[in-house]
């Protein structure tokens, strides 16, 4: 079975070929919070009549764009990119969308991919029709599996000022993505028409907000952690627990989300046993936070130090700690800002003395849409500083290892640096990879260990961990497999960047992992 949703730019009713339940205004006023307001949303439903969205694990959704008539123009990605945050931000943290390369020879078909086409010739839904979602339930029927969206390339000039706009289209269409139906409200986005009397809207209104937050409430978030050598090699450490208690936090406050996290020796004492928190407000502004784990029973995390605002423009997308000076300790922050499909690492020197100016910058080699997973800080040429930054991104309908040397401290560095690629071998079919962190898996004493975090495509979490090595023979940086773990049902809705390594114990050993996730 799949649901199609044709969007009709004429001032005509669109056509509809799917089932969907119409709230009506009271009884939306009811179920959010009572509001006077009236809504004229609507949302897809499964054939038993319940909501059909995307599961509570699979919140991390992954796109691949294909063929625009002229190949995949950055332009046209960055619009589709720009349509995908406006959805994302109004989330306040519940979903991510991430960019999974160009897709030349895409098909609307079921193959597990979610894929944004042009169709020419072979367009069969009506001259009136700019653009279709197609909707693939999962097998049970009850929840979102893929999604297709097709712009129609015959009858619309996609490049003329007279088209309804990429992005503007893209918007719409996301929308169904999402599982939410067409408004009766003419000025929301997700309203069925537009045309002369009708212009596309730019920009979410309020209603087609209320069905985003109907359909992905917020949820309350929790640190699950992880012995790493214990859930690793079992056998090598009998009756000792492979995980903690999860903890609760942290938690930034009302308005705030924390959207990536990283390990950092905040106070200098030799141990990495702080949370390095990126956040994200309604406001759209940026923070950097620190957190500790408090003494009362290790169950939860505390803020440390202020919660300080990040002036410059853009979004953060990735933490970590990192030794910018080289002083042995790595108490200072990387951090990943992209702006207008540019990315910057931007430093900074988290010591309360310091003013939160940067501590220099390095503009790297970046994708026209966002398709990071996380950043981990490292040392991998072996001189006892953690100066270089592991980056994993999601490319070519897999995913790759960038590691980038991080300048001496106070050079802003404009050229952008393309860091050093390292191929990842191939997860099963439908996987995704949610999170990195490097650190001292194998419990050794060399903090050069990439893990990675796998989402199975029948929704089983596991753990990778890898060995990463520069051969003498000058064949390159590589990495070795390891070792896998499964873990348990104790996780879900994990989103990119919210993993880290640490040292929960301080006993000198980076050997701890921390996954923020959605409380079960």
């Amino acid at each position: 079975m799949k649901i199609v949703e044709l969007s009709d730019l004429s001032d005509g009713a669109a056509h509809k070929t799917m089932k969907i339940l119409l709230l009506s205004a009271a009884l939306i006023g009811v179920l959010l919070s009572q509001s006077p307001n009236l809504f004229a949303f609507t949302i897809k439903t499964t054939d038993e009549g319940g909501m059909l969205q995307w599961d509570a694990s699979r919140v991390a959704i992954f796109f691949r764009v294909g063929n625009t008539g002229q190949g995949s123009r950055p332009e046209v990605i960055q619009a589709i990119d720009r349509a995908f945050i406006k959805w994302e931000e109004k989330s306040k943290g519940e979903l991510a969308f991430v960019y999974a390369d160009g897709d030349e020879d895409g098909e609307a078909i079921r193959d597990g991919i979610n894929s944004i086409l042009w169709v020419f010739d072979d367009w069969r839904y009506g001259d009136t029709i700019a653009a279709i979602s197609t909707i693939w339930p999962s097998d049970d029927g009850e929840t979102i599996a893929e999604v297709d969206i097709e712009f129609n390339g015959r009858d619309f000039d996609w490049s003329s000022p007279d088209s309804p706009g990429i992005g503007e289209t893209a918007l719409h269409e996301i929308g169904h993505l999402l599982g939410v139906g067409h408004s009766f409200n003419p000025g929301a986005v997700m309203h069925a028409t537009a045309g002369p009397s009708a212009a596309a809207r730019q920009e979410l209104s309020r209603d087609d907000i209320e069905a985003l937050v109907f359909l992905y409430p917020p949820k309350p978030r929790e640190l699950n952690r992880y012995d790493l050598p214990v859930l690793f090699y079992p056998r090598d450490f009998p009756n000792e627990p492979s995980g903690f208690p999860p903890t609760t936090g942290p938690d930034p406050g009302p308005g705030h989300w924390i959207n990536t996290l990283g390990g950092v020796d905040y106070n200098g004492d030799g141990f990495r046993s702080e949370l390095l928190a990126g956040g994200r407000g309604e406001d759209g502004g940026n923070t950097l936070e620190t957190w500790e784990m408090t003494d009362n029973d290790n169950d939860r995390y505390r803020r440390i130090g202020p919660s300080q605002p990040i002036q410059l423009p853009g979004e953060i997308t990735a933490v970590s700690g990192i030794d910018l000076n080289r002083d042995g300790i790595g108490s200072e922050a990387a951090v990943i800002l992209r702006h207008e499909g540019r990315e910057k690492l931007v430093f900074y020197d988290l010591n309360p003395a310091a003013a939160m100016e940067p501590a220099g910058s390095m503009a790297i080699t970046s994708p026209p849409a966002d398709n990071l997973i996380g950043m981990a800080g490292l040392d991998a040429d072996g001189d006892q500083f953690r100066d270089e930054l592991l980056i994993l991104r999601a490319e070519g309908g897999g995913f790759a290892l960038y590691l980038h040397e991080i300048p001496p401290i106070g050079e802003d560095i404009q050229d952008p640096d393309p860091g050093t690629r390292i191929g990842i071998p191939g997860l099963q079919e439908n996987s995704i990879l949610l999170g990195l962190a490097v650190l001292d898996a194998d419990g050794d004493g060399v903090e050069r260990d990439p893990v990675f975090l796998e989402l199975t495509g029948t929704g089983e979490y596991w753990l990778h961990s890898f060995r990463l090595t520069n051969p003498e023979d000058g064949s390159g940086y590589r990495i070795d497999y390891l070792t896998s773990a499964q873990l348990g049902e104790e996780i879900s809705g994990v989103l990119p960047a919210r993993m880290t390594g640490i040292d929960l114990n301080r006993d000198g050993f980076f050997d701890e992992l921390i996954i923020f996730s959605s409380k079960k």
